[in-house]
């Protein structure tokens, strides 16, 4: 039987180790690409069980269940801020997943790079009702 599909798109991703390791010549290819930032991408398949992102690295998709989620955010931070996401909170903050493992991802859904928007304020409202 096939789960249902709560929500789908393509994303770019990744961890806050990854942002936080990036020197001055990716941090400067990001204001002209983000995708400089974001080593990890394919797409986010939600259902009511699992988050998956496939492609995410050379071993393939990773899964997420509600229950290894600390915490769902959207914002800019120190890792990521404002003047590189394009300046719009609403539109360009990346959506922070937070694992009890200590793992932090930083997610953009759907980033159209052009105008630096995302889909990130529904994926947000839909991981927060999916991890309660």
């Amino acid at each position: 039987m096939n789960t249902p599909i709560i929500r789908s798109s393509e994303y770019i991703a990744a961890l806050r180790t990854e942002l936080s390791d990036a020197g001055p010549a990716k941090r400067a290819a990001a204001l002209i690409n983000q995708r400089a930032l974001f080593p990890h991408r394919g797409k986010a398949i939600l259902t009511a069980s699992l988050l998956e992102l496939t492609s995410w690295d050379t071993k393939g998709s990773i899964t997420l269940s509600p229950t290894s989620v600390r915490r769902v955010t959207r914002q800019f931070d120190k890792h990521y801020g404002a003047f590189i996401g394009g300046a719009s909170a609403k539109w360009g903050a990346p959506v922070i997943i937070e694992l009890k493992d200590g793992t932090v991802m930083y997610v953009l859904f759907n980033h159209r790079a052009f105008l630096e928007k995302t889909d990130n304020p529904d994926w947000e409202d839909a991981l927060l009702e999916w991890q309660s």
